[in-house]
């Protein structure tokens, strides 16, 4: 046997075993939409789809040293199911960009940051104060936990917009520049209202804001589709 033949013989080896394992693919996919799903899953992973703020700007802020700051503005009328609204929004967003591997100011020291000034949405102020790479503003414009003209339906509605804002240095000044803009507008459950006799209007809005600072943050890390619903 010359070596051009036992090239051609390794050489086919794999593409083979390529061929075969496409094959099983196909056919356990043909026997049922899950078993292909997991089928797929062995072979190539769970696809995550990328970041809302990635795709509009080409930076991955995961496992990266970029750093971001979470801040937010929420009226005082929209805190009266839960009076820690603000806080409580900052937290949750900071928290699990935090758990994504994303460099986030530890949203304490944001809060007492915003408790000392009396304000909490300057965006070129918080670029100043963090020296970050982004800051990351949400502006909160509706939060609601009763069904529209039915008040005995937990339902809960929340809308505003985040924004993100890339930090130059310019003449020794931080001036931040906008370069990520989403509005969004939230439903909670996604599907059907909860009689309000099965829950607390208090239990309700945490549920509601912990899906809101879920679906926020991950505008900033990629994640598996449908996330969240």
């Amino acid at each position: 046997m010359t070596s051009r033949n036992l090239v051609e013989i390794r050489t086919r080896q794999p593409r083979s075993s390529l061929v075969l394992v496409l094959l099983v693919v196909l056919a356990v996919a043909g026997s049922g939409c899950s078993l292909g799903v997991m089928a797929g899953k062995m072979l190539f992973g769970n696809p995550k789809m990328p970041a809302a703020f990635t795709m509009a700007t080409g930076v991955n802020l995961v496992d990266s040293d970029q750093t971001v700051v979470v801040i937010a503005r929420v009226p005082s009328y929209l805190s009266g199911d839960l009076a820690t609204l603000e806080p409580d929004l900052i937290t949750g967003v900071t928290d699990q960009l935090t758990r994504e591997a994303i460099q986030a100011i530890p949203a304490n020291e944001v809060i007492d940051w915003i408790d000392e000034r009396g304000t909490s949405d300057d965006v070129a102020a918080a670029a100043e104060k963090f020296s970050v790479d982004y800051v990351i503003h949400i502006e909160l414009a509706r939060f609601e936990n009763l069904e529209d003209k039915t008040p005995w339906l937990h339902r809960g509605r929340s809308a505003g917009t985040v924004s993100a804002y890339k930090v130059e240095t310019i003449d020794g000044k931080k001036v931040p520049r906008a370069v990520f803009d989403r509005s969004f507008d939230e439903r909670h459950p996604r599907r059907q209202p909860v009689p309000v006799g099965e829950v607390s209007r208090t239990v309700f809005s945490r549920r509601h804001l912990d899906q809101l600072t879920g679906d926020l943050a991950r505008k900033f890390h990629a994640h598996l589709p449908g996330a969240g619903i």
